[in-house]
């Protein structure tokens, strides 16, 4: 393994079995990661983008020493996942969100000396640590409150502050922003950033797109167990057509016209959706050879016609890239 190497992962295969059925007689085999290959460097943020049940959280696990791969090689700062986890341990920060893994009948600086003690952290350093790591997310003047009087959003903070309490060379966060408010988010994403700054590796899984395309220089997008793109955002962008994107909306469309916009240059593919009498048609463009009044002049049937560009968002391309892999 390089040493510009966080991650690499290598025809990883997870497989989980279960028995249903009169008295469990039927065994149930779920392959939730099929081959999975995955490299990622040290010092960056890097997103791992897929729809629910696509293998995130359970790759997340593997990598964060939780989970045993079934096969495969995984390493993680140049160390095997099984046969070395004790040493990887201490050097990995796991945030999982939500409501558990915190207690909520004590106070944060509580919290954070119970999970110091856990982390070995020498009772010396550990108080002076637990200050830092208060600033650092902005908690210092709620430190002594009960959890259960805390936000969600102040809550997502002192995960994270458990997560860095330890000082991890990597960090896994697994949707760290979900259900916040956009203050919240924002200041969430502020300080992952942050981290980086530190020389912390960051391993994000998220739903919102925006949120990958504003902090992750590569992404890879998992679909039914296995990586079906890897790449910087503009990588992504031509892959699945181009950074244009011309919308068309009118009361439907004719088969020719359809064939006609397919056939502009540039065009790499033409996807159709309703919005209730309407149609909005989505082309992915390539070149700057065709513009949005070329294809309006191209649909001269349609009184109350509406076209637009719009550069393509990371949304768009992971859309494409999941709807291919369905198909």
């Amino acid at each position: 393994m390089s040493d510009d190497l966080a991650i690499e992962v290598r025809n990883l295969v997870r497989v989980f079995e279960s028995r249903k059925g009169f008295f469990f007689g039927e065994k149930n085999r779920t392959e939730a990661l099929k081959g999975v290959e995955l490299l990622v460097g040290r010092g960056t943020i890097f997103g791992l983008l897929g729809p629910n049940g696509a293998g995130k959280t359970t790759l997340t696990k593997i990598l964060s020493t939780l989970l045993l791969p079934t096969t495969g090689t995984v390493r993680v700062l140049g160390h095997d996942v099984v046969e070395e986890a004790s040493w990887l341990r201490p050097r990995i920060g796991l945030v999982l969100g939500g409501e558990r893994g915190l207690y909520n009948r004590i106070n944060a600086r509580e919290n954070l000396r119970y999970f110091a003690d856990l982390y070995g952290i020498p009772p010396v350093e550990r108080d002076r640590r637990i200050t830092e790591v208060l600033e650092r997310v902005d908690l210092t003047w709620a430190g002594d409150r009960r959890v259960e009087e805390y936000s969600r959003g102040m809550k997502q903070k002192l995960h994270i502050a458990r997560g860095i309490l330890h000082r991890p060379e990597i960090l896994f966060l697994d949707e760290p922003t979900i259900g916040l408010d956009p203050k919240s988010a924002r200041e969430t994403r502020k300080l992952v950033r942050s981290l980086v700054v530190d020389g912390v590796t960051i391993f994000l899984t998220t739903h919102y797109m925006f949120e990958a395309e504003e902090l992750c220089p590569q992404v890879a997008v998992l679909s039914k167990g296995r990586i079906v793109a890897n790449d910087t955002i503009g990588g992504l962008r031509q892959r699945v057509g181009g950074d244009r994107t011309i919308e068309v909306e009118a009361y439907g469309f004719e088969d020719r016209e359809l064939s006609l916009l397919r056939g502009l240059p540039g065009v790499s593919h033409v996807t159709g959706e309703e919005f209730g009498p309407r149609m909005r048609l989505t082309l992915r463009v390539r070149t700057w050879e065709t513009t949005p009044e070329q294809v309006g002049l191209l649909l001269p049937g349609h009184p109350e016609l509406s076209v637009r560009e719009r550069r393509t968002s990371l949304e768009d391309v992971y859309l494409d890239l999941v709807e291919e892999e369905a198909n």
